[in-house]
C-alpha cells in the first residue's frame, strides 16, 4: 500500500434532526462538482435508511454509498464501519474514493471514531480531516448543558455548523452566544438550508483534536433509552392526518425524531415522474420535500421511522397504519393488539 494517497474522512455528527443529511448532500455536491471521487457512509438508528435514500436520490454519481442501520455507529457497528472503509481503501487507484463523508446517527457519541487511523486494517490508509458538528438553533439552548451527548458532540468538533438560523434569528443569536462562550477555540458558522456563507472554514481542513484524557465513548444513556420503530406503507397516506399525528404531543413518552418516505393521497405525480415525498420531524417542526426517482428510475420504498423514549410501539404502528388511504377496492393491513 506504500505510496498510495490516504483516503480522507470527514465525520459529520450532531443531534437528531439537526440537519446533518442536508449538510452531507451539499458537501457531496461540492466534491462531485470539484471532480473528486467521493463516497458517503451513513449510519441510522432504525430498520431502514431514510437518510441513505435521500442521499442516493440526490447524488447517484457518488463513488460509493453505504448504509449501516439499526445501531450506534460508535459501538455495535464499528466493525462494519471498518470493513466498509477497508473495502474502499482496497479498490484500485482511479476507482477508489478520494474522500468519504461519514454521517453518524444523532444518537451516536463520536469519540470512538477518532482512532480509526490507528485501526490495524486502516493504518496508513486513511486520514481523519475533520469532525463537523451540526446543531439546530431550533432546539432549546439549555440542551448544551442538560444533554451530555450534545455537549460532547460539540466539544469534539473541529467546526460547528449552527443550522436553520433563518427560521428563528433570535434563537440563533442565543445559540451562537452560548456556543462561542463555551467553545472559544472551535470555529462556528451559522448556516441556512445547510449552506455556509462564502468564505467559511472548509470542513475538510479541520484538525481533529486528540481525545481528552479520561474520556471514553458514552455509557449509552441517550442511545440505550431510545427506541425506534419502522412501518412500511402499502398505500398513500393522508397528509393532514400525518401532520396532526407527528405534531401532537404523544400520550406516552417523548418523540425525538420522525422521518420517512410516502406518497400523499390526492396529490398528483410531479413533473419528475415521482409521487414520493420525504418528511422529517425535528425540533417540533415538520418538513416535507419532493423526492425524485432513484438512480435506477424506481420509486423509493414508502416507510416511516419513529424514534423516541417511552413510546407505545403498538399505538404508534396502529396510528401510522391508520394514515393510509387505499384506493377504492383495496384494503389496508390491520394491526392486531399484541
Amino acid at each position: 500500500m506504500s505510496g498510495r494517497t490516504p483516503l480522507e474522512i470527514l465525520i459529520v455528527t450532531g443531534p437528531l434532526g439537526a440537519g446533518k443529511t442536508t449538510v452531507v448532500n451539499r458537501l457531496l455536491k461540492a466534491e462531485v462538482a470539484a471532480g473528486r471521487r467521493v463516497a458517503v457512509l451513513i449510519n441510522e438508528f432504525g430498520a431502514i435508511s431514510v437518510d441513505g435514500t435521500l442521499v442516493d436520490a440526490e447524488r447517484p454519481e457518488l463513488a460509493g454509498v453505504e448504509n449501516l442501520i439499526n445501531g450506534c455507529v460508535c459501538c455495535s457497528l464499528r466493525d462494519d464501519v471498518i470493513a466498509t472503509l477497508k473495502a474502499w481503501c482496497d479498490q484500485p487507484e482511479g476507482q477508489r474514493p478520494e474522500r468519504v463523508v461519514l454521517e453518524t446517527t444523532g444518537l451516536a457519541d463520536p469519540t470512538d471514531l477518532l482512532d480509526l487511523e490507528q485501526e490495524p486494517a486502516l493504518a496508513g490508509r486513511l486520514r481523519l480531516t475533520g469532525l463537523l458538528t451540526v446543531i439546530s438553533c431550533l432546539a432549546p439552548v439549555d440542551h448544551l448543558r442538560t444533554k451530555p451527548l450534545l455537549h460532547r458532540q460539540a466539544a469534539l468538533a473541529s467546526l460547528i455548523h449552527l443550522s436553520k438560523v433563518d427560521l428563528d434569528p433570535s434563537a440563533a443569536v442565543a445559540w451562537e452566544g452560548e456556543l462561542r462562550s463555551t467553545f472559544k477555540h472551535i470555529p462556528l458558522v451559522p448556516t441556512r438550508q445547510g449552506l455556509a456563507p462564502e468564505g467559511s472554514p472548509d470542513p475538510w481542513l479541520g484538525d481533529v483534536r486528540p481525545l481528552p484524557e479520561g474520556w471514553q465513548a458514552a455509557g449509552g444513556t441517550s442511545f440505550a433509552e431510545a427506541r425506534s420503530l419502522t412501518l412500511h406503507w402499502d398505500h398513500p397516506v393522508d397528509p393532514a392526518a400525518l401532520e396532526a399525528l407527528l405534531l401532537a404531543p404523544p400520550a406516552e413518552g417523548e418523540l425525538l425524531r420522525a422521518k420517512g418516505v410516502c406518497a400523499f393521497a390526492g396529490w398528483a405525480v410531479r413533473n419528475d415522474g415521482s409521487d414520493r415525498w420525504a418528511f422529517q420531524l425535528a425540533d417540533g417542526r415538520l418538513e416535507i420535500s419532493p423526492l425524485p426517482p432513484m438512480a435506477d428510475g424506481s420509486a423509493a420504498p414508502r416507510a416511516a421511522v419513529v424514534i423516541g423514549t417511552g413510546l407505545d410501539a403498538l399505538h404508534w404502528k396502529k396510528a401510522l397504519r391508520n394514515l393510509e388511504r387505499p384506493a377504492e377496492g383495496q384494503r389496508r393491513k390491520v394491526m392486531l393488539d399484541r
